[in-house]
């Protein structure tokens, strides 16, 4: 019987159906031994002893973590990122790692069109203001018509244009690969970086975290947007340079920010604090109760599948 170690913060919190599938095809199960908490790898060592697999957030799978689990064959990802796990180190001890593609794309890409459509419409402003007793009308805008650009077409990317086409906006994007889906369906354009940052009335990063990507939006870039354009960055903290990016806005190079991701989490001291112009959500890009339950059931999918080869 393999033991699958739960270091999820979340998993299982909305439903069990993913452990029973796992107990149904012969798994045990060692539940977060702290419950729904955000563990260290301090806190995961003691446990992973025993365990031939592992269910994970965002809680970082260490080199030390993964040493501590002699057994461990695969490491199951509730997301799509893996920059909290050392994969390379991983893949070095012929561990698998896992994610749940699929699952997380269309919650992401709503929370970014939310976005977009507070920039635009100023919900919150007039509410607060009708709260206060006060019959104002703020100038708003339609986002019909305005140009969405998006920094890396992968799926989570490919939603977000899918939705804002319906919005009717053009779509402009930029990545090392052409995608002939979206351009087929949604009429996007392929541009260089530069060229997308000049022309798009919101610019949507959707990097993942790597060498490469580290501080990618950084005052040059920034500089280059437009004066009246948002930023918006539901991918990793660390692929803007968050100086820069404050810098820019202090100057008003642009308009806003949209930031649901940080360097360090959980951040309740953002440098971002107190700016009226930025949006600051505690990375909630993936938190709903139906997306939770569909994670923890293809996490729990993807260790039964490994074993049944």
């Amino acid at each position: 019987m393999y033991n699958v170690l739960i270091t999820s913060e979340y998993f299982g919190k909305f439903s069990g159906e993913a452990k029973q599938l796992l107990l149904a095809n012969g798994f045990s199960v060692t539940d977060n031994p702290y419950g729904h908490k955000f563990l260290t790898p301090e806190e995961i060592i003691p446990y992973a002893k025993h365990a031939d697999a592992l269910i994970c957030d965002l809680e970082k799978i260490t080199k030390e973590v993964i040493d501590s689990a002699p057994n461990l064959k695969i490491i199951s990802r509730r997301g799509v990122g893996t920059d909290s796990v050392d994969v390379a180190y991983a893949e070095k001890k012929n561990i698998a790692v896992a994610r749940t593609l699929g699952v997380v794309e269309p919650p992401v890409a709503e929370l970014v069109m939310a976005y977009i459509l507070e920039f635009s419409r100023r919900i919150s402003v007039l509410n607060q203001s009708m709260h206060a007793g006060r019959w104002e009308r703020c100038q708003c805008y339609s986002v019909n018509g305005k140009t969405l650009g998006i920094v890396g077409m992968g799926k989570i990317a490919y939603e977000v244009a899918r939705r804002a086409h319906s919005f009717g906006m053009h779509i402009l994007y930029t990545d090392t690969v052409r995608n002939d889906r979206a351009e087929a369906e949604f009429g996007a354009q392929q541009k260089p970086v530069c060229e997308l940052l000049e022309e798009s009335d919101f610019v949507t990063l959707h990097l993942p975290l790597t060498e490469n990507t580290a501080n990618y939006m950084d005052y040059g870039k920034l500089c280059k947007m437009k004066q009246s354009a948002y930023l918006i960055n539901a991918a990793r903290g660390g692929v803007v340079n968050c100086a820069d990016l404050k810098r820019a806005l202090c100057e008003n190079k642009l308009s806003g920010a949209a930031i649901d991701v940080f360097e360090k989490e959980p951040e309740t001291n953002s440098s971002f604090r107190g700016m009226e112009n930025v949006i600051l959500t505690p990375h909630v890009g993936t938190f709903t109760e139906e997306i939770f339950v569909k994670m923890d059931v293809a996490a729990a999918e993807n260790i039964i599948s490994f074993f049944q080869k």
